[in-house]
């Protein structure tokens, strides 16, 4: 399943669904910003925080076109693993945030809920500290 185009959903509901496109989630526009597995992430024009909520595909859901514009920018963030001095052990995480703080977040927040076990260990691995001084770009 790939993470950014709801690749799932369009093949297990049978629906047009992929990051950009316009919808209409019960009764009120949006657009679809994240894949979130057996539902799509969706930020409704009407709110002014830009929270992007869960919607079930095809519970009444209505697919547009692609959005000219979408409501959150794209950042690219350098993430350094536990190994920082290595310049090959970096990771760009891709999210979509109003603001460089709330992407570096956002990569804290994947970063921390993936893949944290290391092989032989019984103990998840805690992110770095360092991630507080990565990088964002847009």
């Amino acid at each position: 399943m790939s993470y950014y185009n709801c690749d799932y959903v369009r093949r297990h509901y049978d629906v047009t669904a992929e990051i950009g496109r316009s919808v209409i989630a019960n009764g009120e526009p949006g657009v679809i910003m994240a894949d979130r597995g057996h539902y799509i992430g969706v930020i409704l024009d009407s709110d002014p925080k830009k929270r992007i909520r869960n919607y079930h595909p095809t519970w009444e859901m209505q697919y547009g076109e692609m959005a000219k514009k979408l409501p959150l920018k794209r950042y690219q963030v350098l993430v350094a693993g536990w190994g920082w001095w290595d310049i090959t052990n970096r990771n760009i995480v891709d999210v979509f945030a109003s603001t460089p703080s709330q992407a570096k977040y956002k990569a804290y927040e994947r970063c921390e809920y993936s893949d944290s076990r290391s092989e032989g260990d019984d103990y998840p691995i805690k992110p770095s500290p360092w991630l507080s001084k990565s990088l964002c770009r847009t």
